[in-house]
Parts: structure tokens; sequence; C-alpha cells
């Protein structure tokens, strides 16, 4: 005869498995290659317009995206959807020295607020296209300051470069999960 602890861990085990196969067709994969209505992932992703963002900042994650989301193939006119972004930074000092009064380590930050836009919708006469969906992103990266202004000036600008890249990712993984939970329409 079995000892108690032995059958109930076998119980378990077996309990395990059966929760394990009913919810195994509930999962869809995180890098799926399909989207919700069947089309290849980069293919919809190609689909994407991203519109002009102003400043430097708003062009370097625009260019960053579109290199992201068609592979290099360029930003598509005309394509199904628009991609409207909202581009903002700061610069934070991180560690202060105490006797000097200046920053030693600055942390960048770029924050994105994005909008997906449907163009084949019809939009009323004077108002604007309803998003299908939105977020917001964020890359930071930080900088050793020194004390030569044109030497900060241009480690703020790379480290805007760097969060801006990481804004874009973060804002093609976002599109990505969108297009992949959204069912066919």
């Amino acid at each position: 005869m079995p000892s108690p602890t032995l059958s109930r861990r076998v119980l378990g085990l077996v309990c395990v498995g059966l929760l394990a196969l009913s919810t195994a067709g509930c999962f869809r994969p995180m890098y799926a290659e399909t989207t919700g209505d069947g089309t290849a992932l980069p293919e919809k992703l190609g689909e994407v317009e991203v519109v002009f963002s102003p400043g430097r900042l708003g062009n370097e994650v625009r260019n960053d995206l579109i290199f992201n989301l068609t592979g290099g193939a360029g930003n598509p006119g005309g394509a199904p959807y628009q991609l409207v972004l909202q581009v903002t930074d700061s610069t934070q000092a991180a560690v202060v020295d105490t006797y000097t009064g200046l920053p030693e380590v600055e942390l960048v930050s770029v924050d994105v607020n994005w909008q997906l836009i449907d163009t084949t919708k019809p939009v009323k006469a004077g108002q604007k296209p309803t998003p299908v969906t939105q977020g917001t992103a964020f890359g930071k990266a930080s900088i050793d300051s020194g004390y030569q202004r044109f030497a900060r000036s241009r480690a703020i600008r790379d480290a805007q470069n760097r969060a801006s890249t990481v804004a874009a990712e973060m804002i093609r993984g976002q599109l990505a999960s969108y297009f992949i939970t959204t069912p066919k329409s």
C-alpha cells in the first residue's frame, strides 16, 4: 500500500497536468507570426504610416519607428493606419557634486504619447478621427556630466537619441501586441 504523502503528490501532479492541458489552447505566443485577422505580423506593421512629429526628438522617434515597423523599407504613404506621436523630453540631475553644486550624473527621459488611427474608417466633416488604440512609451538614458559645456550638450543629445530608440522599440511592441490580440473585424 503506497504511503499517503506519495498518493497526495501523485494526485497533485495529475491535477496540475489536467489544468495545464485544459488551458493549453488559451494562450497565444508573445512573438506570434500572425495577427488576429490571419495577416503576417511584419506585413501588418508595415501598413502603419508614422505621421511627422515636430522637433528633433519627434523626428528621431519617428525615424526609429519607421525602420522598426518596415524593416528599412521606408514610410508607407496612404497606408490603412496612421501613427500620431507627441514627444516630450526632460533632463534631471541624479547625482550632484556637494562642493560645486553641479550635476555629476544626469538622467535623460523621452516620453511619447501615441495614437493609432484607422484611415479606412469614414470621418464626419469637422471631426477628428477616433484612434483605434493609444498608449504611452518612454526611454531613459543616463550620462556622466562634465564641466565642459559643449561636451555635456553633446552627451545629452546622444542620451536623447538612445532614449528615443528605446521608446520606439516599446511602441513597436505595443503595436504588435495590439495587432496580435485584435480579432478579425
